[in-house]
């Protein structure tokens, strides 16, 4: 089945009864007249979104015009009925002009007929838009129920990603804040590399090709301070910041691949690169061994943003915030 999305608004379509009436408008109290009629306007592209199909949009659309032109023209001949001699009234198009109706003339017992025109036309007219309001009735229910449908589903999706998004923002912040991570530069010119200290065979820094597996070998760890991710991050930033070339990062693949899983353990999907700019800001790029910092030459620093620590990529909040500034560890 075809579907379209539509746009609908309730309007209110005051009758003005009194205004169009004029000075020969004798209000009747046993005439049940409504102030005002509620039809669902159906508008391409405003007014709240509704699916439905082009059948229903162009059913829907009669209707409500059907029952307009209804009202239009039994106002119309209301307006006539007190002696009106000018009118134009489309509610539909909410186009209308008239001409004013003045006082009756003052002949022998013309209050009494007056009173009694007006009760007829009322009469006459509440007949019409009653008709006009049941038959737009079923149009109208069924409109409604859609809207409300609509919104109940647009509530439920909201509510649904809203907890998603805590969600993620929790194990975000809970991964972030693990004490698992190192690094370590061997000298100028050399890569900055990045590990996690709970991985099995972990140990001390090797000589294979940073960001390999082969990187580390299996015997015992020394006496080395772990941070957490959030400081991991402010330390990266603080050394891309002083940097006087682009920054050449070898990250463990082991620990890239187990914070993607550990993540997804927990349903939130999403790449290494996804989770580092969470912690150290969007200005992270992919690089061959994991995230690198995009390189500002030192002479375009005091314009260029500062990068901004927790929060950017998953749209949480928080994050680390200090000024940490690490030369690397000793025992490597």
């Amino acid at each position: 089945m075809t579907r379209k999305w539509t746009g609908v608004a309730l309007a209110n379509v005051r009758l003005e009864v009194a205004e169009i009436a004029g000075q020969a408008f004798r209000p009747d109290p046993s005439a049940e007249l409504p102030e005002e009629v509620e039809v669902y306007r159906i508008l391409d592209g405003r007014g709240e979104p509704l699916p439905c199909t082009p059948a229903e949009h162009e059913r829907w659309e009669l209707a409500a015009v059907a029952c307009l032109d209804r009202l239009s023209r039994a106002l119309a001949d209301f307006y006539r009925a007190h002696g009106g001699t000018m009118i134009e009234i489309d509610l539909a198009t909410g186009r209308g002009s008239r001409l004013g109706i003045g006082r009756p003339r003052r002949l022998p017992g013309w209050e009494r007929r007056a009173v009694e025109r007006s009760a007829h036309a009322q009469h006459v007219l509440a007949v019409e838009v009653a008709r006009a309001v049941e038959e737009y009735r079923p149009v109208r229910a069924e409109v409604a129920r859609r809207v409300a449908e609509e919104r109940a589903a647009r509530a439920a999706a909201m509510e649904a990603e809203q907890r998603a998004t805590r969600h993620r923002r929790t194990v975000l912040d809970e991964s972030a804040r693990r004490r698992v991570w190192q690094h370590r530069s061997a000298g100028p010119g050399e890569p900055l590399l990045v590990r996690r200290v709970d991985l099995p065979g972990t140990g001390a820094w090797t000589g294979a090709e940073p960001g390999s597996a082969g990187a580390f070998d299996s015997s015992p760890m020394m006496d080395q301070e772990s941070v957490s991710a959030r400081e991991l991050a402010d330390a990266l930033n603080a050394v891309a910041l002083r940097a006087e070339g682009p920054v050449d990062i070898r990250w463990d693949e082991r620990a890239r691949t187990a914070t993607e899983a550990e993540c997804l353990a927990r349903e939130v999907r999403l790449t290494f690169l996804e989770w580092w700019q969470d912690l150290a800001g969007p200005s992270w790029r992919p690089g061959p061994h994991g995230p690198v910092p995009v390189f500002v030459p030192p002479g375009q620093r005091a314009s260029a943003p500062r990068p901004s620590f927790g929060g950017t990529g998953m749209g949480g909040t928080g994050g680390f915030s200090g000024g940490h500034s690490y030369g690397g560890f000793g025992g490597y």
